[in-house]
């Protein structure tokens, strides 16, 4: 239930807009990629593969424990170019002045630029180092308080597949072609492609961020996901939830901070994996410490009547969140991520926010994590002062959940439309369809 491409589109309009009349430098590339992009994606490339040995990685093992403020986190995601216009300290404030305690930091983006100047190789060609002293803006935030998330985009990718093409995705049926779906995408089989990833989780764990947040830890949706051709595959059986679930394995055991991953919010209403996205919350939650289901209300415009939000989506948001929270461990901790923005909610405002906040509570989430890519979050910031602290803080007050019949007496399940995990997928509050 990712925000749908015309909003998207709408967002990033207006965050270039903010980059430019902040004089905030950006790559001469429009929307993130390189100048001649239209005429690499109509390039003929070779599917020759270059040879490469998977990195072996100190294995540090499976145990990364959250600490208290973590279990707890709640907070907004931040651009580099809000950082780099604003500043931590400043940031830092607005956070508190909003009653939160955590940041999520966009350190590989959507469309694949490295925002920092990185050491790995890889990044070379694909930087935009608008954060050039990620570990000053860590320390920046710890001072006050402050819980650091480093969001970091995986396969989604505009940027790596021009500069290599061969860990592209491609199209079939020839692989010529690089893959596109709005977006770029490289190979999720490709050994490479994960080391990378984790090289850059690395990196950022040494400047002392409290933990690593994977977004696109995915398969691009619908049809798009099934006219690519996946080079790197060869002959491995592994279905795609299989492969996200060893990669997770993987990086968890390279890491000493604790992991956590962004979902699809449809997972949380759907039995297995039966999209092909690669994401199947059981066994997802084995490798992290915390999973945010994307609950925006703006991408669950098919579930009502019309196609128009009604205020039956705190009820749907509800549903999938507890769905989630019976598929996971106690241990693992239900942090979504709700929406701040007005896309496709006609009744937007500080109500729809407080809203969000306490659906998620009543489902088992113990934070939350607000999204609106423009960074125009005063709407947000406002209600959640209106909230209050005590209101905020009942989340945290749960003295954690010790075993899966705590779960279940203690979350409420918003009706018997929303089904149990195990009894099929929900489609939809049937009073608002």
């Amino acid at each position: 239930m990712k925000r749908d491409q015309k909003g998207a589109r709408r967002q990033l309009v207006g965050l270039l807009t903010l980059l430019a009349a902040a004089g905030t430098p950006r790559p001469a590339a429009r929307a993130g990629e390189p100048a001649n992009a239209e005429e690499l994606r109509h390039r003929s490339y070779s599917t020759e593969l270059r040879p490469y040995t998977r990195k072996v990685y100190p294995d540090h093992g499976l145990a990364d424990t959250l600490t208290p403020l973590g279990r707890a986190a709640r907070g907004f995601y931040l651009t580099a170019a809000y950082l780099y216009r604003v500043g931590a300290e400043r940031a830092s404030g607005v956070m508190q002045d909003a009653l939160m305690n955590a940041v999520v930091i966009d350190v590989k983006d959507d469309w694949g630029q490295v925002l920092w100047p990185s050491l790995v190789p890889l990044t070379r060609g694909v930087q935009w180092p608008l954060m050039r002293d990620p570990r000053a803006i860590v320390e920046a935030f710890h001072r006050r308080g402050i819980y650091v998330i480093a969001r970091i985009v995986c396969f989604k990718d505009s940027r790596l597949p021009y500069v290599r093409p061969d860990l592209s995705v491609r199209f079939q049926p020839h692989g010529r072609r690089l893959f596109r779906a709005g977006a770029g995408w490289i190979d999720q089989w490709s050994a490479e492609a994960q080391d990378y990833i984790i090289d850059l989780a690395r990196e950022w764990e040494s400047f002392g961020v409290d933990e690593i947040q994977l977004d696109y830890i995915r398969f691009p949706k619908g049809n798009a996901g099934k006219v690519g051709l996946w080079l790197h595959q060869a002959g491995d059986a592994r279905t795609r939830s299989q492969l996200i679930t060893g990669f997770l394995e993987r990086i968890d055991r390279a890491l000493r901070v604790p992991l956590s991953v962004d979902i699809y919010g449809l997972t949380t209403l759907v039995d297995g994996d039966p999209r092909e996205l690669g994401q199947t919350v059981e066994t997802m939650s084995r490798y992290v410490e915390a999973i945010s289901p994307m609950m925006y209300a703006n991408g669950m415009t098919t579930y009502f009547r019309d196609q128009t939000i009604s205020e039956w989506v705190y009820d749907f948001i509800q549903c999938g969140l507890w769905r989630a929270r019976l598929k996971m461990p106690p241990s693992v901790v239900l942090r979504p991520f709700l929406q701040s923005y007005p896309n496709n909610v006609p009744f937007f405002g500080g109500d729809f926010i407080k809203r969000q906040v306490l659906a998620a509570r009543a489902a088992g989430a113990e934070g939350f994590l607000f999204w609106n890519s423009t960074m125009l979050n005063k709407t947000a910031y406002r209600a959640l002062r209106e909230l209050g602290r005590r209101e905020l803080d009942a989340l945290a007050a749960r003295p954690g959940w010790s075993d899966a019949a705590t779960i279940a007496a203690a979350v409420k399940q918003p009706g018997a439309w929303c089904k149990r995990p195990g009894e099929g997928a929900v489609f939809g509050v049937p009073m608002a369809r």
